[in-house]
């Protein structure tokens, strides 16, 4: 009886160090393996490279934050310019309603400049007008001749002024061109003395 009792704490004690030994010899084996795949692998590469994807992503997202910010800045902008450009096309509108002529204006209403009227009138408008279509940039009121009003300091800088804000590429004409006196031309008796008023009827169209 006891020595089967030995035999058997014998029997488990071996196969108690049998495993454990089994055990070390497989966590040896596999350290040793992970290792080679590692070294195989390039970790310390791929860990480098993780890095900075991970900072290029991050870069990323906050370039997508600001895009949206910046596109909401945007669209808050392009909303106010959207309302004031319905609120000038409406006050645009109620002129040309109006029974008091729409005069536009162009240059410094002072001395030493002398008024110059212009009427002008658009052909693309004009034409669109008249095929019962509207202008995407201008209004209905060129389709007609309108005046402008040029203030300069001599006929040929009026001319060049007035060609400069309605550019003749963009179908603007002067039918009629002629330098104001009267009630329009200034009256400055200190600072105009000794300089000649303009006087002459009419100017050459532009």
């Amino acid at each position: 009886m006891l020595n089967g009792i030995i035999e058997l704490v014998r029997f488990a004690v071996i196969t108690f160090v049998a495993s454990v030994a089994a055990n070390v010899m497989v966590s040896m084996v596999a350290y040793v393996w992970g290792r080679i795949i590692r070294a195989q692998g390039n970790e310390t590469m791929m860990r480098s490279r993780l890095a900075r994807y991970a900072r290029i992503a991050t870069g990323l997202s906050n370039r997508v934050e600001a895009r949206k910010n910046t596109a909401a800045g945007a669209a808050t902008h392009l909303f106010t310019a959207q309302r004031e450009e319905k609120a000038l096309k409406g006050r645009i509108r109620e002129l040309e309603k109006s029974p008091h002529r729409f005069v536009r204006m162009i240059g410094a209403e002072q001395f030493p400049n002398k008024p110059y009227e212009f009427l002008v009138f658009n052909s693309s408008v004009s034409h669109q007008v008249k095929r019962g279509e509207k202008h995407p940039f201008y209004d209905n009121s060129w389709a007609q001749p309108c005046p402008v009003h040029v203030w300069a300091r001599g006929p040929e800088e009026a001319k060049a002024e007035f060609e400069r804000v309605y550019p003749k590429a963009s179908g603007f004409k002067a039918v009629f061109a002629q330098a104001l006196t009267g009630a329009a031309a200034p009256k400055d008796s200190e600072e105009g003395a000794g300089v000649e008023t303009a006087d002459n009827p009419e100017m050459e169209p532009a």
